[in-house]
């Protein structure tokens, strides 16, 4: 029983529209048809009810993807807990953001689901201060334009650049003026409008808001100040202004405000690179370096030649 054919099955039984699903899973058309028309042959029955384009799971279909989503259950179960077998390194890991922390934070995830046996410690410099761990932090995680980059490579501390990602321009649909259906926007268009920009005193959400619009040609207005992101997409949701977001601040911006439009912004300079910073090796602990190795297979990332 082919695996990758099980998961095409339920995939299928969920959505119950071939092309739909075949976009989904990446694949052809003609693929997961092929594919489930296999696995029907193995199994001897039909699972799906064909009428033109649509496609419906039978009785036969109900039934076996019950089993089949208990299979693949355990499998996988099976399949973490001998990953997890491999894992015994105990310690407790310190990020210290400078930019998003929500960049980490699922590779962190995804480590810990592995090796439960590390703990992490992820907060912004203010918190990583009364915590007394500013100078004993195990990684951190930056922006390029940071003059923290340069400051730490004195210290010895070494920059791995993790990806490149650009500020988008974000509104609500309650905004009092929506620009044209376009996927990207000139930002000196906005010249009159409102902005909601984040306190400049706040590290952990670096706002270049007046560095970008100065570009463009203008001074902002703001409408709304906060040292809270969650404060500044209530502003934004509210329509009462539009904002500058990175890329990476998409997705949490998107559950706060549903509906939420965004815009590329077609000038040159509104991109920045995301880094992590770790100590020398011979500082680094077991644990660091192993989740060390970890980020940089979770970031696509080849470590430099000069690391």
């Amino acid at each position: 029983m082919n695996v990758t054919y099980l998961e095409q099955f339920l995939q299928l039984a969920k959505y119950e529209h071939v092309s739909q699903t075949a976009d989904l899973l990446n694949i052809s058309q003609p693929s997961l048809s092929k594919n489930i028309s296999s696995l029907e042959e193995e199994l001897g029955v039909k699972l799906f009810d064909r009428k033109g384009k649509h496609i419906k799971l039978n009785q036969n279909g109900e039934q076996f993807a019950h089993y089949a989503a208990q299979a693949l259950q355990m499998l996988n179960t099976g399949v973490l807990t001998m990953k997890r077998s491999a894992y015994e390194t105990l310690g407790t890991l310190t990020i210290v953001c400078y930019c998003y922390a929500g960049i980490i934070t699922p590779c962190t995830a995804d480590y810990s689901n592995l090796n439960p046996l590390t703990n992490f410690i992820v907060c912004e410099p203010a918190l990583a201060k009364e915590l007394n761990r500013t100078n004993s932090a195990d990684f951190i995680l930056c922006s390029s334009g940071d003059t923290l980059l340069e400051e730490k490579k004195e210290q010895f501390w070494v920059s791995q650049p993790l990806f490149q990602e650009k500020y988008i321009l974000i509104l609500s649909p309650r905004f009092q003026e929506l620009p044209e259906k376009t996927s990207a926007v000139n930002l000196a268009d906005f010249k009159d409008a409102p902005f909601v920009t984040m306190l400049q005193s706040n590290v952990l959400f670096s706002d270049i808001t007046y560095q970008l619009c100065q570009a463009a040609g203008f001074f902002p207005k703001t409408c709304c100040q906060t040292d809270s992101f969650l404060v500044k997409m209530n502003a934004v949701d509210a329509g009462l202004g539009v904002a500058l977001i990175p890329e990476s601040c998409l997705p949490d911006a998107q559950k706060l405000s549903p509906g939420l439009k965004h815009y590329a912004l077609d000038h040159a300079g509104t991109s920045r690179t995301i880094c992590l910073m770790r100590q020398k090796r011979s500082l680094m602990s077991e644990a660091a370096l192993d989740f060390w190795d970890f980020a940089l297979d979770y970031f696509h990332c080849q470590e430099n030649a000069f690391n």
